[in-house]
């Protein structure tokens, strides 16, 4: 299952990046769901980094999993595909997509194709379909949530 959702976020470009690119972050704005998310080994983001997280999803029940970066390209793009998961459903493949809409503002499209790969997915996968959007969208709100409140709670410039 492919899915995809865009988010308009009063930031400039280069500020969501940053945010996006501070992994720390991910456990504000995909919140609740994820509960670890940290670089394997040291050094810069490049394609080939794997990150290990871990997720919640229906229950206290945690669900560990590895992901490598396909594709970093600051500040528009980035890509990963699934290395491991030892949940219900796999994010085989994602992408956040980040484009200027006008001066201070970005257009930021998250894209992923979830698999089933389990017994238990399988059986679930057909609901899940054509909630697609409805997935993602609530994490996307809670980014821009968090990058907007991060604006307002930033000190005027002196005049």
């Amino acid at each position: 299952m492919q899915t995809q959702a865009t988010i308009i976020i009063d930031r400039p470009v280069q500020d969501v990046w940053d945010y996006l690119d501070d992994h720390r972050n991910d456990l504000v704005w995909r919140r609740p769901n994820t509960q670890k998310l940290e670089q394997v080994g040291t050094g810069p983001v490049v394609i080939g980094t794997r990150f290990e997280g871990v997720i919640t999803a229906i229950g206290p029940k945690q669900y560990p999993y590895v992901n490598e970066i396909t594709a970093y390209e600051p500040p528009n793009h980035v890509a990963w595909k699934a290395i491991s998961s030892a949940g219900w459903v796999i994010g085989r493949q994602g992408s956040y997509t980040l484009e200027a809409d006008g001066d201070r503002r970005t257009r930021m499209i998250f894209s992923i194709t979830m698999e089933p790969i389990t017994f238990a997915g399988k059986l679930v996968a057909p609901l899940m379909n054509p909630m697609g959007p409805n997935l993602i969208m609530p994490l996307l709100k809670q980014l821009k949530e968090a990058l907007e409140q991060q604006r307002s709670a930033a000190p005027s410039p002196a005049r």
